[in-house]
């Protein structure tokens, strides 16, 4: 699981990699400031591994098996064809769970040209559940993080496509009662409830169209 520092430094070396590709190329366009549009269809795929609840004291640790189809859109405005700035809303299926996402949207295009290479990150919050499985307790969404880089290229008057692999991190919230059973006896007794915040970790693959 990626802590806060973790998140820090992962968002540093993004920022800073677009602000060395903006200083080493000259940029003598006049600025503008204009709608767009990016609609995405991804999945992705878990991966590293969670600690499930606790159960007679005993804890254990277990792959990230999850499966996550996307479906979002970004609306924002795009200043000079390089930085994009928006809002993204979606719906996300996990096999264990429903999820629809917000997110801040941060995007940069290499180049001002139709056909370029493009970084983005998405910061928000998974409003949503998992479903509680022979492993866990329901949880609900939290903090969300999305780092991205593709290619896109025209396919029309004012219509993209592009392709594009990315990082996801999804923290969830629980609560549950752990529960233990006397050594003199069959009998389980809960020990008091639980509250507690899991980082689940994901890579994959999306499919964009962008407008204009």
């Amino acid at each position: 699981m990626i802590g806060k520092t973790g998140f820090s430094l992962l968002t540093s070396v993004f920022l800073v990699l677009f602000s060395r590709v903006t200083a080493q190329e000259s940029d003598t366009a006049s600025g503008t400031l204009k709608y767009f549009n990016k609609t995405e269809l991804g999945v992705s795929m878990g991966i590293g591994s969670f600690n499930t609840d606790i159960y007679n004291g005993i804890t254990k640790k277990i792959r990230n098996d999850e499966i996550v189809a996307t479906l979002q859109t970004v609306n924002g405005v795009m200043y000079n064809n390089r930085w994009m700035l928006g809002l993204s809303l979606g719906v996300e299926k996990w096999r264990e769970g429903l999820f629809w996402p917000i997110y801040g949207y941060l995007g940069y295009n290499f180049k001002r040209t139709d056909n370029t290479f493009f970084a983005n990150i998405y910061l928000g919050y998974g409003l949503g559940t998992r479903y509680a499985t022979t492993y866990y307790q329901q949880g609900s969404g939290a903090f969300a993080l999305m780092l991205g880089v593709g290619y896109k290229m025209k396919i029309a008057k004012n219509l993209k496509f592009g392709y594009e692999i990315f990082y996801k991190y999804e923290a969830l919230n629980t609560s549950y009662y752990s529960y233990y059973q006397k050594s003199d006896t069959s009998k389980i007794i809960p020990s008091g409830p639980v509250s507690y915040k899991i980082g689940l970790n994901f890579a994959g693959f999306k499919l964009s169209v962008f407008f204009p």
